[in-house]
C-alpha cells in the first residue's frame, strides 16, 4: 500500500538522521548542512573548562563555585607572644606577664604541673598582657605559657615557658647583716626544689641532715639545693642558675646564696 510505504520511508529517513547526529556517520547531503555540523560539534568538540588564575595574594583562598571565582580571605598568621614571665607573689598567687602579639584579639593562659602532661587553660579571654593566677595549690610548681587568639579564632604558636612555685618564704626578702640564716629557710627551699623536680617529672631529692633539727647550716646544704634544682631546670628546658661563689667550700653562707635559689624557683 502506498501510504504504508511512504510512512516506512519517512521512519527510515528519521532513523538515518538520528544515527548521523549520534555517531557522526555521513548519510547523505543533510549531514553536511550547517545545522548538522553544528549539532555534531556539540558531541565531538572538547568542552573548555574555565581557567582559574593563580592567586595574586597568598592570604586569599580561591574557590571556583557556581560558575564564579570566589576569593575568601584567610586570617593572617599570629606571632607567638614573647617574654613571658611568671612570678610568685605568695603561696596562693602567681602573676604572669608577656609582650603583646600584633593582631591578637585576646590571649589564653595555659599551665601544667608536670612536663609530661598537657597544658590546660586557666584563662581563656585575657585582653591585656598580664594575668593573676589565684587557682594555684600551695607548695606546687607550675609551668606557664600563653597563646594569642585572633578575631577569626586563629591561634598563634605558644610563647616561651616560665616556672613559678606557689610558696611563701619566711623573711622575704632576707636582709644582709640582719636576718640570721635559719633551718626553716633551708627547709622551705628544699620543698620548693622538690616541687620543681616534680614538675620536671623527677623524684624528690636526697638531702643531707634531712630534718635539720638542731643542725648547723652548711655549705653542703646549699650545694645540694643548687645541684638538684639545676637538674630539674635542665629537664624543663630552662636556664640553670648562675651562682655566686660556685665553690662553697670554706666560704660562709651568705644572704645571696639563698636569694639566688629563691629567685629561680619563684
Amino acid at each position: 500500500k502506498p501510504s504504508q510505504r511512504n510512512k516506512a520511508g519517512a521512519e527510515s529517513t528519521l532513523r538515518s538522521r538520528l544515527v548521523t547526529l549520534c555517531f557522526g556517520t555521513v548519510l547523505g547531503p543533510w549531514s553536511e548542512s550547517r545545522g548538522a555540523r553544528r549539532l555534531r560539534s556539540l558531541f565531538v568538540a572538547p568542552v573548555a573548562l574555565p581557567t582559574i588564575p593563580p592567586p595574586g595574594n597568598p592570604s586569599k583562598e580561591y574557590i571556583y563555585a557556581g560558575g564564579k571565582l570566589i576569593a575568601t580571605e584567610e586570617p593572617a598568621p599570629l606571632a607567638a607572644p614573647l617574654n613571658l614571665s611568671a612570678e610568685t607573689l605568695s603561696s596562693s598567687q602567681v602573676n604572669i606577664t608577656w609582650t603583646a602579639s600584633p593582631g591578637a584579639d585576646h590571649y589564653q593562659v595555659q599551665r601544667t604541673a608536670n612536663i609530661g602532661t598537657a597544658y590546660e587553660p586557666v584563662a581563656y579571654s585575657v585582653t591585656t598582657t598580664s594575668f593573676s593566677d589565684t587557682s594555684v595549690i600551695s607548695g606546687s610548681a607550675y609551668l606557664y605559657r600563653v597563646v594569642a587568639v585572633g578575631s577569626s579564632s586563629n591561634v598563634s604558636p605558644p610563647s616561651n615557658i616560665d616556672l613559678a612555685t606557689a610558696i611563701t618564704f619566711l623573711d622575704d626578702p632576707l636582709q644582709a647583716g640582719t636576718t640570721p640564716i635559719k633551718a626553716q629557710h633551708i627547709t622551705e627551699m628544699r620543698q620548693a626544689v622538690d616541687a620543681v623536680r616534680a614538675a620536671a617529672n623527677q623524684g624528690g631529692a636526697g638531702w643531707t641532715d634531712s630534718s635539720l633539727s638542731g643542725a648547723t647550716i652548711k655549705a653542703i646544704h646549699i650545694q645540694e639545693l643548687r645541684t638538684n634544682l639545676d637538674q630539674a631546670l635542665s629537664a624543663l628546658g630552662l636556664d640553670e642558675g648562675q651562682y655566686t661563689d660556685a665553690t662553697l667550700s670554706g666560704i660562709p653562707i651568705k644572704k645571696v646564696h639563698l636569694e639566688e635559689i629563691r629567685q629561680l624557683v619563684k
